[in-house]
């Protein structure tokens, strides 16, 4: 039976409301990433909060930029229509905060007065030089669906906003910042996405292994690991929250049954953290018969403690897909790092998935500080091994690290290795994972890395046929079979120049 979602009028979007409240701006800037049909997912980030605040009381406008080629003008029609009482822009470090700044631009030309609030991980765990930027009125800092409602509740009655827990905001020049708020526990508590708020149309992307019509949602915030690479450490606490299996398994059916689609993405850090969790999901799956692919994040650890049984009820579930990341191919950095998990464990775990027909596809880094050459050319052999003794593995391309906010190795690689971050929006703006800036890797390095990151891109077959455009794609895969063993030759002869 599915349970029914009762709660008691203990938040903001459960009020009884009897008037429009006003409007509220949600943005969503362009990632610098964005692959149209590929990885243009839902902005699930507005999507959230323009559901809750559009249930207290008030009347919500996303405007993505990924998806619209006249962005400037969808502000200004949006201006022009009615003043928001506030807008928000949603961003996380990187190239995101590009985009982001280039819409605070606009708005303030075309309305000084109006308040701009800025959201999303990059404000969270920076918040100083984000309020600081002229282009920034306020900040909320870690969860937005109780924070915003409360913003838009003091900037509409004209109250002091200091009584606002979790933001921070400028007064007479000077940054102010109010006490954090709690964590929300029960994800139970949060009102399903209103997905009216969108063109839903323009954000159907393809699952990796069948090419299926693809939606993607959240079921659970966090996790309680302490990998030293993580921005979970900082932006969630290391506290781990989740959905109940029966609300999990109801947003599912909803996106299924409405929309259409034949697979869902879970964008969680740690799906897996409640194993009796997983289990009641993958049977209430099974029970209602969605027949739906599911591609979910999985630390290596949970499956090594899996058996064959385990695996194929994940697959009859729908669970056909998972991505899962050793990071290294080196046991010493793996410790280094924190990852908590070994080699082997990911071996047997290899071992294990190819006995079924789950396709995995594993993630890798390189570049982590005082990283060596060689350490780098044993994760490349180690992907490779992986691949060759699992033919439904897949690997993505290999990551160049970057030391982001909020995490170990940005303190450690600010206190010990001396190395400077940006103090803007403006500098944080181009500081993004494409780039290898790390100081504390050789020149030489440096170089070697980035040539490994390029060469990864073609180490497996179904993930470049995926970018292949259409037209020209027997062409390509032609090339890229010849290219293939060419790189494989270079691979095993250690032979990187003249590329």
């Amino acid at each position: 039976m599915t349970k029914v979602f009762q709660q008691s009028m203990d938040f903001p979007w459960q009020r009884s409301v009897e008037k429009d409240l006003g409007k509220i701006l949600l943005i969503y800037p362009v990632t610098g990433m964005d692959v149209y049909g590929i990885n243009v997912g839902l902005p699930l980030s507005c999507l959230y909060l323009g559901t809750v605040l559009e249930q207290a009381g008030y009347r919500v406008e996303i405007l993505d930029e990924r998806v619209t080629s006249h962005f400037e003008e969808d502000v200004a029609r949006s201006l022009r229509q009615e003043k928001p009482i506030l807008a928000g822009i949603s961003t996380m470090t990187g190239m995101q905060i590009r985009g982001g700044l280039k819409a605070a631009r606009i708005l303030r030309n075309l309305d000084p007065a109006l308040s701009i609030v800025w959201g999303g991980v990059h404000p969270s765990l920076c918040p100083d030089s984000t309020l600081k930027d002229e282009f920034c009125d306020m900040v909320v800092i870690g969860e937005g669906e109780i924070t915003l409602i409360e913003l838009a509740d003091c900037l509409r009655e004209g109250t002091d906003p200091g009584l606002v827990p979790g933001i921070g905001y400028k007064k007479q020049g000077q940054l102010k910042f109010t006490p954090s708020r709690p964590m929300i526990e029960d994800l139970d508590v949060l009102p399903r996405p209103d997905y009216d708020l969108i063109e839903m149309d323009r954000y159907f992307t393809r699952a990796p292994s069948t090419g299926e019509a693809q939606l993607q949602m959240v079921t659970s915030r966090g996790c309680p690991f302490d990998c030293e690479f993580c921005y979970n450490l900082k932006f969630n606490e290391q506290r781990f929250r989740h959905q109940s299996a029966e609300r999990t398994v109801s947003d599912v059916a909803y996106l299924v049954e409405r929309f259409g689609v034949n697979a869902i993405f879970f964008e969680d850090d740690y799906f897996f953290g409640n194993p009796r969790r997983v289990e009641e999901i993958c049977d209430l799956l099974i029970e209602k018969e969605l027949n739906c692919l599911i591609q979910v994040p999985c630390r290596v650890d949970y499956l090594h403690r899996q058996d064959d049984e385990m695996i194929d009820k994940l697959y009859r579930a729908g669970f056909k897909e998972l991505w899962v990341s050793p990071e290294s191919g080196s046991p010493e950095r793996l410790k280094e790092i924190l990852k908590r998990t070994t080699l082997e464990q990911v071996r047997k775990v290899n071992r294990l998935l190819s006995r079924s027909d789950v396709y995995v596809k594993y993630g890798f880094m390189a570049g982590f500080p005082n990283e060596e050459r060689e350490e780098t050319l044993q994760t490349v052999d180690f992907m490779f091994e992986l691949l060759s003794t699992n033919p439904n593995a897949g690997t993505a391309p290999v990551a160049i690290y970057t030391p982001y906010p909020g995490t170990t190795l940005y303190d450690k690689s600010r206190l010990v290795h001396g190395m400077e971050f940006p103090d803007t929006l403006e500098g944080w703006s181009h500081f993004h994972f494409g780039q290898n800036n790390n100081p504390f890797l050789s020149p030489s390095q440096k170089k070697f890395i980035s040539k490994i990151n390029v060469m990864s891109r073609f180490f497996e077959r179904r993930a470049f046929e995926r970018f292949c455009d259409n037209r020209f794609k027997p062409l390509l895969m032609g090339i890229y079979g010849l290219y293939y063993r060419y790189l494989r030759l270079r691979l095993r002869w250690r032979f990187f120049h003249f590329m």
